[in-house]
């Protein structure tokens, strides 16, 4: 009988020899966790690559844990309680982790088709297996190559200190070591790489995009601002739109040349003299004796959503005057990252330069989308300052930091819902988050009209660092209907998946996550409401924007 023990013991130990048994199990527990459902289906592959790195993770904080208990407790386990916590590991944790991978399956499943996506098949869970079992390795022995670079430091310092000294100094070493290469060779090589990559685009022109010859657009051959310097969202905003005919074709109206103006990062050195030269622009153009003034803040790259700004001059059958202007060439996550202040001193900039006195100015209208609603809304100092300098605001998929949208939400009325918050009664601000809202009655709804658009599944939106050790109130009320009710908050982890959500919200489905076009016509309705509009046109129009790619 001990011999068969003793077998047992050898065996146990060459299965599990070199692992740390709290490393193991941090490691179950991370891919179990990894597999929790968050606000969007996620892809297979991106679902394995945060497995893996979740699974490589967990077993650094279990080893973590368990060295520095070894240390200060300098006890150990007997034997005969390491064999059967090591046996119970080996059969609960594939257990576990084969349950959740299956459980992750139905969770997808679900959240697939609350935002209408066809759920993935089942079997993508095997590769989802594979790849996070090939990241968690590859990431597991680069820390063990630290971990023996780490004992080798550890051993030259003992020559000159006792033992704990030694350990605490080359520890202290070795993480500043990868701090420093973290941020000087990872983080700050990769935003150089970004900025470089992104910088070539913006000055690249996109296939088919050639500068216009009419007056009313910046960088034709007579406006103030080179074409050159534009920048490619730039180029594209100017170049494109609806044309005369085809807005003609469906007001059955004349319509005229709509007005669009751009200052590129390369049009003037600074924010304010980018402001002041898109409004001399817009004194060249007459674009203040047009109907309806768009000031419409650009998202990271510079880009302006196509559905939104054609919609406004369909709606307006071309007499509209949109201006905008550039802040940065880099996607909206990585300049709010690197640098938000610049979206907030162009918004301000730009609003501040384009503003007239109200009986010598059309119907002025601030817009912004993502980072260009944060950049947006940096022009007021509250909703009644945005109330009495505007003639309308359309705010979409804004970011929580923003302050306004911040002020806002939490000063709600009681007792409305975070997703769909009531503010002074709806009189003034408006929020929507789903198609039925725009059934609601809008006779006390006054002019100038503030409208947030917001899906309970946008990421942009809820992404909050308060989310590290409180739940938000979108999880505590109830459910917004695209989300989850298996979606629940814990510490760390939904902010973590969260944030990971923000990397899919464009490329969820109309309607949902951080894509709002099928929602903007209305949207534009509501706030501008054109004289003898009426629904069909907004479904018509509606129509035409659907045929638009996402880009």
């Amino acid at each position: 009988m001990r011999i068969k023990n003793m077998s047992r013991l050898r065996f146990s130990r060459a299965l599990f020899k070199g692992y740390s048994y709290l490393g193991l199990v941090g490691a179950v527990c991370a891919f179990c966790i990894s597999f929790l459902p968050s606000l969007l289906p996620r892809p297979w592959l991106f679902q394995g690559i945060v497995t893996g790195v979740s699974l490589a993770f967990g077993y650094g904080v279990g080893t973590f844990v368990s060295w520095v208990s070894r240390w200060l407790l300098e006890w150990e386990p007997p034997k005969s309680v390491k064999h059967v916590a090591w046996w119970a590991l080996a059969i609960v944790g594939p257990i576990a982790g084969l349950m959740y991978l299956f459980l992750s399956a139905s969770w997808q499943a679900q959240v697939s088709r609350l935002v209408g996506e066809q759920p993935q098949d089942h079997r993508y869970i095997f590769r989802i297996l594979i790849v996070s079992l090939l990241v968690g390795v590859v990431l597991l022995y680069g820390a063990r190559l630290v971990r023996y670079l780490t004992r080798l430091l550890i051993n030259l310092i003992d020559k000159l200190f006792p033992r704990k000294i030694s350990i605490m100094l080359g520890m202290l070493i070795v993480t500043y070591v990868l701090i420093t290469i973290f941020n000087g060779l990872f983080f700050k090589s990769f935003v150089r790489f970004a900025n470089n990559g992104y910088s070539q685009r913006n000055n690249s022109t996109a296939s088919g995009i050639v500068q216009p010859l009419a007056s009313e657009r910046s960088g034709s051959p007579a406006s103030l601002i080179d074409w050159t310097t534009l920048g490619y969202q730039g180029r594209n905003f100017v170049a494109r739109g609806p044309s005369t005919v085809q807005m003609a074709d469906f007001s059955k109206q004349k319509a005229k040349e709509p007005i669009r103006i751009y200052a590129g990062l390369q049009s003037a050195v600074t924010p304010a003299a980018r402001a002041a030269l898109a409004v001399r622009e817009l004194e060249r153009t007459n674009a203040f004796d047009r109907k309806v003034l768009i000031i419409a803040n650009a998202t990271g790259t510079g880009w302006l959503e196509p559905q939104a700004m054609d919609s406004v001059e369909y709606m307006n059958n071309g007499d509209t005057a949109i201006v905008s202007m550039q802040y940065s060439y880099l996607p909206s996550w990585l300049s709010f990252l690197v640098n938000k202040q610049d979206a907030k001193d162009a918004g301000r900039e730009l609003f501040n330069a384009a503003i007239l006195p109200e009986n010598a100015r059309p119907k002025l209208i601030t817009y912004g989308l993502s980072l260009g609603s944060y950049s947006a809304q940096s022009a007021f100092s509250g909703a009644n300052d945005l109330k009495y300098t505007t003639d309308g605001a359309l705010f979409v998929g804004t970011p929580s930091d923003t302050e306004l949208w911040k002020t806002i939400t939490t000063n709600r009325d009681a007792p409305s819902p975070q997703i769909d918050p009531e503010y002074n009664a709806g009189t003034s601000i408006r929020f929507i988050d789903s198609a039925s809202d725009f059934d609601e009655p809008t006779a006390s709804w006054k002019k100038p009209r503030t409208l947030y658009l917001q899906h309970p599944s946008d990421p942009v939106i809820w992404f909050d660092f308060d989310l590290i050790l409180n739940k938000p109130e979108w999880l505590r009320e109830k459910r917004g209907a695209d989300v989850s009710p298996s979606m629940q908050w814990y510490p760390f982890i939904t902010f973590t998946q969260v944030g990971l959500d923000q990397f899919l919200g464009v490329t969820a489905p109309s309607g949902h996550g951080h894509n709002y076009g099928d929602k903007i016509v209305a949207s534009w309705a509501e706030v501008l409401t054109p004289d003898g509009w009426t629904e069909q046109k907004t479904e018509a129009l509606q129509s035409i924007i659907n045929t638009y790619a996402i880009e």
